[in-house]
């Protein structure tokens, strides 16, 4: 039984909407696997950004004790003088009240 004209084009119709189909799918999946590299460049990125702020979270922490120090330091230091100083005063006053 011989096709007639009708159905050879849609025979022609229906194959070129296939390849047609074909190339959307491929393009589709090549979409797809970069996407798919790129998720996971994404990951890998915000696990490194974690990563870096512990780090920095940790150097924070430990500078603050760096600049604290200085601070403790120069307490101390008045302090000392202060204490000297009043004692010595104390210490002139009761030698004067002693003579």
């Amino acid at each position: 039984m011989p096709m007639d004209e009708k159905h050879m084009q849609m025979l022609i119709e229906t194959n070129q909407s296939v390849k047609s189909a074909h190339h959307r799918i491929d393009k589709i999946e090549a979409d797809v696997g970069e996407i798919k590299e790129l998720t996971i460049a994404v990951k890998e990125i915000a696990m490194e950004t974690k990563a870096t702020r512990e780090d920095v979270n940790d150097m924070n922490g430990r500078l603050k004790v760096v600049e604290e120090k200085p601070a403790k330091n120069w307490d101390k230091v008045t302090s000392t003088i202060l204490g000297t100083v009043v004692g010595a005063i104390a210490g002139a006053i009761v030698g004067l009240i002693l003579k």
